[in-house]
């Protein structure tokens, strides 16, 4: 009786090259296409130094513009001196114009105060100028910081122009004997100053 033949292993075929186009290689699956942003550093590398924070400047003084000159200071101490004096008499005569002598006079010096009050002081203290100021482009302002002048500084410093025409002569003897100084330059810690410097 024959023997049937016992089954042979199977050989696997070996595989063709595609006949097209090869695709493209991948890379390989460990490589890192993204290196690293930041390399180590040198070992020998000097360390770079740190910035230090700056400490905080002291607080400075602000600057205060420079005063006008003395033809300026006349043009308006002249032009608020003869607002005072019209707007005052004017006052005066329409208050006591039917009144006798004295009282008319008592009544003008009242007023020509009052207008003086208003116009030198809360013009100073609320405009930072008068009139005459004004129209020179003048400012008042504190000589300390540049800011509002205060009442009582507004007050003192009225009170000082009105002794500057009748301490005139005496003030020209002491500038004669070589006395320095001018005592209505900036007085009460105020000053005159141009509009344009405060800007």
């Amino acid at each position: 009786m024959n023997q049937p033949y016992a089954p042979q292993p199977q050989q696997p075929y070996p595989p063709q090259p595609y006949p097209g186009p090869q695709p493209p290689q991948q890379p390989y699956a460990h490589a890192n296409p993204h290196p690293h942003p930041y390399p180590h550093p040198h070992p020998y590398a000097q360390p770079q130094p740190q910035p230090q924070p700056q400490p905080h400047p002291y607080p400075q003084r602000p600057a205060v513009p420079e005063a006008v000159g003395d033809e300026r200071r006349i043009l308006f101490a002249g032009i608020d001196g003869t607002i005072t004096v019209v707007a005052g008499f004017a006052l005066a005569l329409r208050i006591a114009d039917d009144k006798s002598v004295g009282t008319f006079w008592a009544v003008a010096a009242a007023c020509l105060f009052g207008v003086s009050f208003v116009h030198h002081v809360l013009g100073a203290v609320v405009f930072r100028t008068t009139v005459g100021k004004f129209l020179l482009f003048t400012r008042v302002v504190r000589e300390a910081d540049g800011g509002r002048p205060r009442f009582w500084q507004a007050v003192r410093r009225w009170l000082l122009g009105l002794t500057w025409l009748p301490m005139q002569p005496v003030w020209s003897v002491l500038g004669w004997l070589g006395s320095e100084g001018d005592p209505y330059e900036d007085g009460c810690g105020l000053r005159y100053v141009r509009s344009k410097d405060l800007r």
